[in-house]
């Protein structure tokens, strides 16, 4: 129950990192993509957050969840079960459900981040995350 508890514990912690994450990685891309101070600051306060809480946020509880559960089954090989089952699920939930729940615009930020390579990546830094996270839990029975 303990090693049950702990993988969601893990799995929710995960995805506030893999959040926080790609909080940053958006901030850097949106710098140099505008190449403006204030364009920069402007979206990294106001847009690129509410884009990760009201898009991602429900996603990436979910498989940080689900991944953190998986790497908990299987723990002895922890950081290649946390890669291929956050690359599947990232796949599962950014490519194929989300565009169903949210009708994808061409170039906003839901088609974004529906593309098969940027949702395998975010799952990939999301069972990793997660995959770390393990080793500091119970290992006992």
């Amino acid at each position: 129950m303990a090693k049950t508890l702990y993988g969601i514990l893990a799995g929710l912690l995960s995805a506030v990192v893999t959040l926080i994450l790609a909080y940053v990685v958006g901030v850097v891309v949106i710098a140099t993509t505008t190449r403006e101070f204030l364009a920069t600051l402007l979206a990294s306060v106001t847009v690129w957050p509410l884009m990760l809480l009201f898009v991602l946020l429900l996603p990436t509880v979910v498989a940080g969840v689900l991944v953190s559960l998986t790497i908990r089954a299987a723990p002895r090989y922890g950081y290649f079960i946390g890669a291929v089952a956050g690359v599947l699920v990232g796949l599962a939930l950014l490519s194929g459900v989300l565009p169903v729940i949210l009708a994808p615009a061409h170039g906003d930020f839901t088609s974004i981040i529906s593309r098969p390579a940027l949702s395998a990546s975010y799952g990939l830094v999301l069972g990793l995350v997660a995959a770390r996270l393990q080793k500091y839990g119970p290992t006992s029975n």
